[in-house]
């Protein structure tokens, strides 16, 4: 009897010993962990300050022209408190010190001094840049606004203004590059030290985990999908974040252009922006039409409202509205006479050929043609939309009508848009029935077509069918 429990003791032992184990190893590796951890974080609001504050310039140096401006009107500013603020601000940025956080805020806070040579060499150069813009500003308020050189000192402050916006700009670029080098070190020391602990804790460890083997899969499989999901809202974020603030951003510069002084500018400068904020706005409406586009996909609500419709129609308004996005490029239309009327949502199929033509444009070569073609094939109605571009390589195209999938190219990386116009298209021609097809290949045309299936009749009131 004794010798039949002795076996299952020293199991006991051996599993109490893999527990203790492992419960070591949480220890060290949290003693390992929360020091970098602790000053990781550290170091993230440490530069995260900096960069506000850098940040920050931009809007006093904005402030201060506009009431540089508006004192040589004759209105009372405080003008003098805004460039004092940012002499103060600047001077903290690179030696360290205290500075007033808002300028209407009595709270201070302490920056540490410049964290590399460029950094500092690039905010002593704002420093110098400042220097001389306060000597022109001195001298273009004392210049009536009624005498012939004060236009001319005025655009003269304005460019100079802007190098000092710029300046601004690239300090803040550094710091950011800064932290993120810094961030990444750290993140890589963590790493290791975890890794080291891991490894050589996991030695004592291995029966035990060879006896949880089958439910770490389980965890890491569900690990896994939440991660992909992360990743998925992480990329819809990040792409929506910045293909709304670049029009966003082009549409206040130039409203701020037409309302900083109307009198001065051409009528055709004037007509440009109003026609370029217009497009952008355009593009805005486009972006969240397909934000709610594809949110209805997901959600199974966006249903085809089937009418009959005749194709070149449908065709001729998706190039209308989507005109003002491919001005410049050659399009080519080439729609066969004997097509038949088709069944179909018409708001859903012009929005797949405008998603098309509006892909073509962004990934072709500039001023090269556009070719759009309707025809019979394979027993149904094929359009299709070519470009001539860099292509897309042969191991992406079954995955380039993924949400948020953009194809990995130089070009790609450096074109607008969210990765659902492809995604889009599927979804609205698979919910009419029909398939999408993707063609490309090196020297070769990139072609996108999607295919619908010919009606030949459709249900009645009564629920009857009525042949076409």
């Amino acid at each position: 009897m004794a010798d039949a429990v002795l076996p299952r003791a020293g199991h006991h032992r051996a599993t109490n010993r893999a527990l203790a184990g492992i419960f070591g190893l949480l220890i060290i590796t949290i003693l390992a962990v929360v020091p970098l951890t602790i000053t990781f974080l550290q170091t993230r609001e440490s530069d995260a300050l900096l960069i506000d504050m850098a940040g920050r310039q931009r809007m006093l140096l904005e402030r201060h022209m506009k009431e540089l401006l508006l004192t040589s009107q004759g209105t009372q500013t405080r003008h003098e408190q805004t460039r004092a603020l940012l002499r103060e601000r600047l001077e903290a940025l690179i030696h360290g010190g205290s500075t007033v956080v808002r300028f209407d805020s009595p709270q201070l806070m302490v920056l540490p001094a410049a964290p590399t040579v460029e950094i500092k060499e690039k905010l002593l150069l704002q420093l110098r840049l400042l220097d001389a813009f306060e000597v022109k500003s001195d001298r273009f308020l004392r210049t009536p606004s009624n005498v012939a050189g004060y236009a001319a000192e005025r655009e003269e402050l304005l460019k100079d203004n802007a190098i000092l916006l710029e300046a601004a700009n690239d300090a803040v670029e550094l710091l950011a590059r800064y932290s993120e080098a810094r961030s990444r070190a750290l993140i890589r020391w963590e790493t290791v030290a975890v890794l080291l602990v891991v490894t050589v804790a996991s030695l004592g460890t291995w029966r035990f985990l060879q006896a949880e083997k089958a439910l770490k899969q389980s965890q890491a499989m569900t690990v896994e999908a939440l991660r992909q999901s992360d990743e998925m809202k992480s990329a819809l974020l990040s792409s929506v974040s910045h293909e709304l603030r670049t029009p966003l951003t082009a549409i206040k510069s130039m409203l701020f252009g037409l309302q900083d002084d109307s009198g001065s500018q051409p009528g055709h400068v004037r007509k440009e922006f109003l026609a370029s904020m217009d497009q952008e706005l355009d593009y805005l409406n486009r972006l969240v039409g397909n934000l709610l586009d594809m949110s209805r996909l997901e959600a199974g609500t966006l249903v085809p409202q089937r009418e009959w419709h005749v194709l070149d129609e449908l065709v001729e308004g998706a190039i209308r509205r989507i005109g003002a996005f491919i001005e410049g490029r050659p399009l080519k239309v080439e729609i066969a006479n004997d097509l038949p009327p088709v069944y179909v949502d018409g708001v859903q199929i012009q929005q797949v050929v405008m998603n098309l033509l509006d892909n073509a444009a962004k990934f072709s070569f500039p001023h090269t043609p556009i070719r759009l073609y309707a025809s019979l094939a394979a027993g149904m109605v094929e359009v299709g939309v070519s470009n001539v571009g860099e292509g897309i390589p042969a191991d992406q195209l079954d995955r380039i009508f993924e949400r948020f999938y953009r194809v990995r190219s130089g070009r790609a990386s450096i074109t607008p848009g969210t990765g659902l116009g492809l995604a889009i298209c599927k979804g609205i021609v698979e919910a009419h029935g029909g398939l999408v097809i993707a063609r490309s290949a090196s020297g070769e045309d990139t072609t996108i077509l999607f295919r619908l299936p010919l009606a030949t009749s459709m249900p009645s009131e009564e629920g009857a069918a009525v042949t076409a």
